[in-house]
């Protein structure tokens, strides 16, 4: 039985994912308030375990409209990218899904498309040793290359032209 409901989530999951158009537009000061909520409801427990808990301020200061794009599906905001330019990479600094839409491909989707944009590049990003997400950050070709406790730095090196 217990199979059968597995099962039965994943086709939902994959019915979903074949049916979740999403576009993504710049944001602004006005989706702070969105981005943070998210953020410290995706990633609360994680920060208590491994930095001792959550700062408002950091969030504040790390926020920067000008790298973030909603991620929008049929009008309503359901998540965010963000990421900016360096001189040597490109660094992901934060990708964030509704916790109920968490597992249906959009995450996948967002960062297949954002590597084929930017194959030629290198690709950075910070997790932690045990965020779920890390595993689809291998599955991309993400290696890690520096850890710091049980933060890791991963990247993607680029394709060759």
């Amino acid at each position: 039985m217990k199979d059968k409901i597995i099962e039965l989530e994943e086709r939902l999951k994959t019915a979903m994912l074949n049916s979740m158009d999403y576009s993504l537009i710049p944001a602004s000061e006005d989706d702070y308030d969105f981005c943070y909520s998210l953020t410290k409801q995706n990633m609360y427990d994680l920060f208590c375990r491994h930095w001792g808990g959550w700062v408002d301020s950091e969030f504040r200061k790390g926020f920067v409209p000008d790298n973030v794009q909603i991620i929008l599906h049929s009008g309503e905001r359901i998540g965010y990218f963000g990421y900016h330019l360096n001189e040597d990479s490109i660094y992901v600094d934060n990708i964030q899904i509704l916790p109920q839409l968490q597992g249906c491909g959009i995450g996948t989707k967002i960062l297949e498309n954002f590597l084929t944009k930017y194959q030629y590049s290198v690709i950075r990003l910070t997790t932690f040793q045990d965020n779920p997400a890390k595993r689809l950050y291998e599955q991309l070709g993400f290696r890690v290359y520096a850890e710091y406790g049980t933060t890791i730095e991963m990247e993607k090196q680029p394709d060759q032209p």
